[in-house]
């Protein structure tokens, strides 16, 4: 046995009601050397229950009775159709609670067996704890350490990505919002929106860095949309004449305050 899984016992024992729930410890490799026989003790102890309890799980299910009747009426309507005394038939209920006793005493016996050695091992573990926290600590150490080190270039990869992405601001200054914006180059920068604003969710939330953050920074550039084409309309009141955003000019069309000059216009 290799772990033990105290909480994701199997629920055929739910009528007899006997669990083992031993201790979870870390690995071998934290453990002083003194620890590793209880270790074994104990989860041969456990597996022994769990064998046992697994291989007799028809009989400590809550609902055992219904299944074995169910079992001997279809062996007795069997014995019916084959011209034989269905009572010659062997009882599957009759034999299981003849057995189930013995199961059940059998399978406390082993539960017990396996808590002692738990109580054994947890008692040991207590005190080695200074042991074990001196053979725990180098590898968080060297984990912290290694952590740190990719934050850092995590940290650099994203200043680099922003920085990248003043080249696409430029470029949809010039193509999609008609500006002439003077580029400067840059070497690090935040990664910013098409807005300029940083990555939010819908509420307006921070998303996190890494693959989210760029994912709403594309969508934010996919969706800018340049100004409309221009139309010409004259106003009603001094019949000056305007070139207004399509959008715009429909609206002031429909109010009344202008009217096409182009009548393809009109009709779009």
């Amino acid at each position: 046995m290799t772990e033990t899984n105290p909480f994701n016992l199997p629920d055929f024992n739910s009528d007899a009601g006997i669990y083992a729930d031993v201790t979870g410890v870390p690995p071998k490799k934290y453990l002083p050397k003194s620890l590793h026989k209880l270790v074994d003790d104990r989860d041969k102890a456990y597996d022994a229950f769990v064998d046992f309890e697994s291989d007799h799980a028809e009989l400590l299910q809550s609902n055992w009775r219904d299944m074995l009747r169910a079992q001997d009426e279809a062996a007795g309507r069997a014995a019916i159709v084959d011209g034989q005394d269905p009572l010659s038939v062997p009882s599957a209920m009759e034999d299981a609670e003849t057995k189930r006793p013995r199961i059940i005493g059998a399978l406390r016996a082993l539960r017990d067996a396996a808590m002692t050695a738990d109580r054994a091992l947890v008692a040991a573990v207590r005190r080695e704890l200074p042991a074990i926290a001196a053979l725990v600590e180098p590898d968080v150490a060297t984990a912290a350490e290694e952590y740190i080190k990719l934050q850092r270039e995590a940290d650099a990869a994203r200043q680099r990505y922003g920085a990248k992405l003043t080249l696409r601001s430029w470029v949809t200054d010039w193509s999609k919002l008609g500006l002439r914006t003077d580029f400067v180059e840059r070497q690090e920068a935040t990664p910013t929106q098409a807005s300029g604003g940083l990555a939010v969710d819908v509420y307006g939330n921070p998303v996190d860095r890494g693959a989210a953050e760029v994912r709403v920074i594309d969508e934010s550039y996919g969706a800018v949309r340049g100004p409309g084409p221009k139309v010409a309309v004259r106003s009603t009141t001094n019949g000056s004449v305007l070139e207004l955003d399509a959008d715009q000019a429909a609206a002031l069309v429909h109010s009344g305050a202008v009217e096409y000059i182009d009548q393809e216009a009109a009709a779009a």
